[in-house]
């Protein structure tokens, strides 16, 4: 019996320890967290699937709508790893109610032997413990208090006995009850997990006779897109262009400063001067020649501490084009953004991401177009139908600068682009998680 139980805990132990590695990832999230998260991912489907009905009604396959099915597929698979992650908290939950009830059984099992045990010794003494007679033999007054004060201990210690057994029974039961509970749980998540597993077939059948169909448009897909290449292409470079301008106009601008400094035998307070101001709460900062005073430096470090959490440039928002060089599916096609490509009601207000300065307002392909200067950073507004700022004009997050304009399929559109000085980075790290 006794290798019995041994080999038990060991076997409960290496499950629990096999348990326990295989939900790390979950066990760091709580289920509500990955229920909220759930119903996030599965909002952001609802809003693809009604942009994709909105793109789908000019009835010709677009890459618009191949990239919100994407998008679309992406998520389930978010909700389903979701998913997987809480079956996994809650087998990790019954395991270790499954341990506490082996624990509480065998708890019960020894304070029950331990009444058995204090029921027959009483049984077999029950001559010696009527209660008058062991009090009248004692030989003295004192010896007759102690008498008694021991029988009254020992009513206590056998009615302690009994409050621990129930007290640890109900426990077990309380155990009992959550466990039952955690497996009705589970066999609702995994219900639910099935039913997202039949849309993610449904959705790539889908996707699959979508590409079928693209496919044919192929030649013509690559004619669009030529022209979007060429589009961007004059986009970037009249970005790299502004960028430039604003390093050389502030180096010139220091260089100038240093000078009059000079000739008057002051020291001057040089660019550095300006960003070690603000570097004493952040030691390590480099210094930055577009950052040339400790306002200009304040906002470059509020726009890097927003990173991931900057409101979106238009409300009802649906990326229809990632960051960065893709193939397109089903096809030869190549596309390369500097930015991502917003979906949204078309006249809707476009709004700054973060307080900064409008630098210029420009044409591109017959587009409106905004940069705004934050710091070292800059934010760039492309294919607006109309805009309400002007050049030098100082703005604040979520101030309307203008319209969203429309694509080539006459869906509300716009280009969203991030830029560290020259370096064109992924807008979709910065913005907040929808």
């Amino acid at each position: 019996m006794k290798k019995m139980a041994l080999m038990r805990s060991v076997v409960l132990v290496l499950t629990g320890f096999l348990l326990f590695t295989f939900s790390l990832d979950a066990s760091a999230q709580t289920k509500e967290e990955l229920e909220k998260r759930r119903r996030e991912i599965q909002q952001e489907i609802a809003s693809l699937q009604k942009a994709q009905s909105e793109v789908s009604k000019n009835k010709k396959v677009s890459l618009s709508d191949l990239k919100l099915l994407e998008r679309k597929l992406k998520n389930r698979y978010a909700v389903i790893d979701n998913l997987n992650d809480e079956v996994k908290l809650i087998d990790n939950t019954i395991f270790s109610n499954n341990r506490e009830i082996y624990r509480l059984q065998k708890q019960l099992d020894t304070l029950k032997q331990q009444y058995a045990k204090t029921i027959e010794y009483a049984y077999k003494n029950r001559s010696n413990y009527d209660m008058l007679n062991f009090i009248f033999t004692a030989t003295n007054f004192n010896d007759a208090v102690k008498r008694a004060t021991y029988l009254k201990s020992y009513r206590k210690y056998r009615h302690e006995q009994v409050d621990n057994i129930n007290r640890t029974q109900k426990e077990m039961s309380d155990r009992i009850a959550m466990l039952t509970d955690n497996k009705q749980e589970k066999s609702k998540v995994i219900e639910e997990q099935k039913e997202q597993k039949e849309l993610l077939e449904s959705e790539k059948k889908e996707k699959n006779q979508f590409v079928s169909q693209l496919k044919v448009r192929e030649k013509e897909i690559e004619k669009e897109m030529a022209v979007k290449r060429k589009v961007e292409r004059s986009l970037q470079n009249s970005i790299a262009a502004i960028i430039k301008r604003e390093i050389e106009s502030a180096r010139r601008k220091a260089e100038e400063e240093a000078r009059k400094a000079s000739a008057a035998n002051v020291t001057a307070p040089s660019v550095k001067t300006g960003a070690a101001s603000v570097s004493e709460a952040v030691p390590s900062r480099k210094s930055n020649v577009l950052e040339n005073t400790p306002e200009v430096t304040k906002v470059s470090v509020g726009f890097e501490n927003n990173r991931g959490n900057l409101p979106w440039p238009v409300d009802k928002a649906t990326i229809t084009s990632s960051f960065g060089r893709q193939k397109i599916e089903g096809t030869n096609v190549i596309e390369d953004n500097g930015g991502v490509t917003i979906q949204t009601e078309s006249g809707s207000s476009v709004k700054a991401v973060f307080e900064g300065v409008v630098t210029t307002i420009y044409d591109v392909a017959g587009s409106q177009t905004v940069t705004i200067k934050h710091g070292k950073y800059f934010t760039t507004y492309f294919n607006m139908s109309s805009v309400n700022v002007s050049k030098g004009a100082k703005v604040s997050m979520g101030q309307v600068i203008g319209r969203a304009g429309e694509n080539f399929d006459g869906d509300g559109e716009i280009v969203f682009m991030v830029n560290e000085e020259l370096k064109f980075v992924n807008p979709e790290l910065w913005l907040k998680r929808k």
